[in-house]
């Protein structure tokens, strides 16, 4: 099914990342000329990889395909970035990088586990 909406969205989510098709294709496990297909076919995949895809880029599947206009599920890029990177890491680097973020952002980390308590 060809979806022209669907497949300038991916691009242009895609662009504003500064990804090649490649990297995209890499990061979501698929390949290069798959990426390309559903850019320029409008060729839509898999709904599994395209739950990854919304995810990927921190969007709806809805807005993905057209369904509705609003971008980012939280309106945030960075902090999509942020996860999407913090989700390549394996287990010992995010238990890494939670440590450096507690150091940084202390006084924010001690409010949320405050409200654990409660």
């Amino acid at each position: 099914m060809a979806n022209e909406i669907f497949s300038r969205r991916l691009k242009e989510l895609r662009e504003k990342q500064q990804l090649s098709m490649e990297q995209l294709g890499k990061d979501l496990g698929v390949t290069k000329s798959r990426v390309n297909m559903w850019e320029n076919s409008g060729t839509v995949p898999r709904s599994d990889v395209l739950v990854n895809l919304a995810k990927y880029f921190n969007v709806s599947t809805d807005y993905l395909l057209g369904n509705q206009d609003e971008r980012a599920i939280n309106g945030n890029s960075k902090l999509s970035s942020l996860q999407r990177n913090l989700g390549k890491l394996n287990e010992a680097e995010l238990e890494q990088a939670e440590g450096v973020l507690k150091a940084v952002f202390m006084d924010i980390f001690n409010d949320e586990e405050d409200d654990d308590d409660i």
